[in-house]
């Protein structure tokens, strides 16, 4: 079977997603807290009816992820500010994520939107806990439901400000902490794999608490809870420098097939005077859900080249990535979907455009790369280039 996300509104144009692993994760929450929450079971002794209890557990829960939503919009919100879209806020089994549209540019504004999040949940644990003092003294019962209702939202927010100032990533205090090192060594690949690093050791005491709870208190639930937030995290983190890594890739590549100038071979006559340039260079091992978010949506080509330092790999159609199945985007890479090289998808900057065009004719992406003398990518040329 496959599970598929549901789009369940649009905040500010901003689509809030919700994936197959929310919906069980929130009705065992309205379970535990109606049925096992101590300060529900006191008040049952009252007693109350269950029903009160269950409402008033569905009640916390939604309002405990509307608080996570608030969250992410916080981020969405200064990311915007920064000249950065959202392109979906996603609730999933361990919280939410806003995922924006691209990186920040300057460390300044990596802590800005970083630290939106923690600082609009520590205000929401502020408004919920005033409203349980308020419940606390218009109450004649010094635990009454609305006091039980405001209590667990409070704590719920401060643990989760708390809980994303810890200083690893993929967590709101890592990206902060990142935004600090990239600052100070000017090298965000290196801020990246410094905060990564942490963020993997907050995994690994994650999960060595939770096998210490199971072990030494026979607390499984908080053991398998804890265990599966640290494994969470490691993945994530990793995959956090995955990225960063390909992203760095990906502009390096970009820049090297820049640094030369055009008009050198801008001569009549030859594919140098009707390319395209720069070309839209594509890493081999970037994903093609990375793929997706970081080169298609910017370019809207049918194909690109495909290179590493500036030499060519290959070329990679849109028709091709199609008999991809779409669940399978994040595990392959754009070299296991591309043209690999040889002589047909490639072209001298000195060639004629007579040459050029028989060679486009029997090119299977009816696309060639441009290189230069040295083999470097220069350029892209297609049909179109060549008034077809």
């Amino acid at each position: 079977m496959q599970f598929r996300e549901i789009q369940i509104a649009k905040l500010s144009g901003v689509p809030l997603i919700i994936d197959y692993t929310w919906p069980p994760i929130a009705l065992l929450h309205v379970g535990l807290l109606a049925f096992f929450y101590p300060p529900f079971e006191m008040n049952a002794l009252s007693p109350l009816p269950r029903w009160q209890l269950v409402l008033s557990a569905l009640l916390m829960t939604t309002l405990l992820f509307v608080s996570i939503i608030i969250h992410e919009l916080a981020h969405a919100g200064a990311a915007k500010l920064e000249g950065i879209e959202t392109i979906e806020i996603r609730l999933h089994l361990y919280g939410g994520w806003a995922k924006l549209a691209s990186e920040p540019k300057n460390p300044l504004a990596e802590f800005r939107i970083a630290i939106m999040g923690p600082v609009s949940s520590f205000l929401l644990a502020l408004i919920f806990g005033s409203g349980a003092e308020i419940a606390r003294s218009l109450s004649e019962r010094p635990h009454s439901i609305p006091f039980e209702i405001f209590y667990y939202l409070f704590l719920g927010n401060l643990l989760l400000a708390v809980f994303n100032l810890l200083p690893g990533l993929p967590l709101d205090g890592g990206r902060a902490f990142r935004a600090w090192l990239w600052h100070r060594k000017k090298d965000i690949l290196a801020a990246t794999y410094t905060a990564t690093r942490m963020g993997v050791a907050l995994a690994y005491m994650l999960i060595s608490y939770g096998i210490f709870r199971a072990i030494w208190y026979y607390d499984f639930v908080s053991a398998i809870g804890l265990i599966a937030i640290g494994i969470f995290l490691k993945n994530s983190a990793e995959t956090d420098y995955h990225y960063r890594q390909q992203q760095h890739e990906y502009e390096q590549a970009l820049a090297q097939s820049t640094e030369r100038p055009r008009q050198q071979w801008n001569l009549p006559g030859t594919v140098g005077a009707v390319m395209s340039s720069p070309a839209i260079i594509v890493a081999p091992n970037l994903r093609i859900t990375e793929f997706v978010d970081q080169v298609l949506a910017q370019h809207r080509h049918t194909s690109f080249p495909v290179a590493r330092d500036g030499r060519l790999h290959g070329i990679v159609s849109l028709e091709r990535m199609r008999t991809v199945p779409e669940e399978n985007w994040e595990q392959i890479s754009i070299s296991e979907v591309m043209q690999p090289v040889d002589d047909s998808l490639f072209v001298s900057v000195r060639s004629s455009i007579e040459h050029a065009t028989h060679k486009l004719r029997l090119n299977p992406v009816r696309h060639l790369a441009v290189l230069d003398s040295d083999g470097f990518v220069v350029g892209y040329l297609s049909a179109t280039d060549l008034g077809q």
